[in-house]
């Protein structure tokens, strides 16, 4: 059976790379509108400030909308294929070969071992710390 769709490639055409670079520029639009806002709230506002901060916030609003489209152009073809096709992206990364929990378990163990010796050490100290101070004395 031959698909509808072209294979996506991660970090380029993904719906998640969509999204992610949406989330980007929302929080991009948003720096530069508090900006734009905070030189306004001034006594004496520079013009050519506010200028700066106006022309980047709308580039934003052009790529945030560039980018909606395309959510919503891939959310379509989705639905009306009932397939998404993406590459598999290959890591150099490999999970450990114990799980979280494994790992977890093992460093509470660790900590909570040293916590029993813990009492000991104390003691060496203190004695070792009172044995120099009174030497000094």
């Amino acid at each position: 059976m031959e698909s509808k769709t072209e294979v996506k490639i991660p970090n380029l055409n993904t719906l998640a790379d969509v999204i992610d670079r949406l989330i980007v520029e929302v929080n991009k639009l948003s720096f530069f509108e508090n900006k734009k806002r905070d030189e306004h709230a001034k006594d004496k506002p520079d013009a050519e400030v506010i200028t700066h901060w106006d022309n980047l916030s709308r580039d934003c609003c052009e790529y945030r909308s560039m980018l909606k489209n395309e959510i919503n152009r891939l959310l379509k073809e989705i639905v009306e294929t009932g397939e998404y096709r993406t590459l598999q992206e290959l890591r150099t990364f490999r999970a450990p070969g114990r799980s979280v929990e494994e790992i977890l378990d093992e460093q509470c163990w660790v900590v909570s071992r040293d916590l029993e010796f813990q009492d000991e050490l104390l003691t060496a100290l203190k004695e070792k710390l009172c044995k120099d101070l009174k030497e000094k004395i």
